[in-house]
């Protein structure tokens, strides 16, 4: 229930955006009455959604409390709580198998947990239930992520792998389209825009004609990300963003994932197993093993457990 009202300020959401652009980059006055009655029915539909009930701390954009996800016999996550402040870089670190990913999939509704909470300020200022969403609804209250394994489309180009993403801003109707209406084309042109401003940003205008197969490595992780910039980010989580950079192509992804943050005002959550850029971005740092919190806060202070140095390093047979 709670998710159709979502889908329908979502769309309104767009459709505000749309004609701002319209008038503030293209200098179209002829869609300012257009612009303003699209905020005002905004306003309302956001004021009309229904109270959730469920409250965080402030400046808390995710709150992880006894997420537990289990496979049989197998604790994947167990018992594991943190919270993801408003603006942060917020890096979730552990061995292999640690159960990192899974958190990702809990988060991302791809696995309904088997307990625990996760409520989550999303972008019309309400703090939802995530485990009562649908998994292609999530995207709707400003939740995106990237994978391990880059999932790009490689048989079309670059610029059309971020269109394809931006799909949700259209808001045109079935006739509009079927009919091919000016409406659309002006909405076709504003979505290009943004997709050709996203690849300025990324550094990825000369390949943007370019199909994504037989692209280096480092571009293909460049596009997944960017197309999480084409779906209006709040949280945006990173998959083991670095694997299989250079250290060249690392310290660029590092510099890159600041700038997103500060641009775009999000909030970004990764997994990685790159110590140094874990260490160099992020505010806050989760340390976990076989599914369990060993140490959660700075990065100096996590480097200095010593539940995460035994983790990591191992104790000798003499200790």
């Amino acid at each position: 229930m709670a998710s159709v009202n979502y889908n329908k300020v979502a769309k309104l959401r767009y459709r505000s955006r749309f004609y701002d652009y319209m008038v503030e980059e293209e200098g179209d006055k002829s869609c300012e009455a257009a612009a303003e009655q699209a905020r005002k029915k905004l306003d309302e539909a956001v004021k009309a959604l229904p109270s959730t009930g469920i409250t965080i701390p402030d400046g808390i954009v995710l709150d992880v409390q006894d997420l537990c996800m289990y496979f049989g016999g197998v604790k994947a996550v167990d018992g594991l709580s943190f919270q993801v402040k408003e603006g942060e870089i917020f890096g979730l670190i552990g061995p292999n198998g640690a159960g990192k990913t899974t958190v990702f999939n809990c988060i991302t509704q791809f696995y309904k947990p088997t307990s625990g909470t996760l409520h989550f300020k999303n972008k019309f200022g309400q703090v939802i239930d995530l485990n009562k969403e649908r998994v292609h609804d999530v995207i709707i209250h400003g939740i995106v992520r990237t994978f391990q394994n880059v999932e790009v489309i490689r048989e079309v180009s670059i610029l059309d792998n971020l269109l394809i993403a931006g799909h949700r801003q259209y808001t045109s109707s079935l006739v509009t389209q079927a009919f091919h209406l000016p409406l659309l084309k002006k909405e076709e042109k504003v979505v290009r825009d943004r997709a050709l401003k996203v690849l300025d940003f990324m550094g990825l205008t000369p390949y943007k004609d370019f199909p994504a197969v037989g692209l280096p490595y480092g571009v293909l992780k460049k596009i997944e990300i960017a197309r999480t910039l084409m779906c209006d980010p709040q949280l945006i989580i990173l998959d083991e963003p670095a694997a299989g950079l250079n250290d060249n192509e690392t310290a660029e992804l590092a510099d890159l994932i600041q700038k997103i943050r500060d641009e775009y005002k999000c909030t970004i959550l990764l997994v990685e197993h790159d110590m140094g850029l874990v260490m160099d971005i992020c505010e806050t740092i989760c340390c976990i093993s076989f599914g369990k919190r060993l140490a959660i806060g700075t990065p100096e202070e996590v480097q200095a457990d010593k539940n995460v140095q035994t983790a990591y390093l191992g104790v000798s047979e003499e200790e």
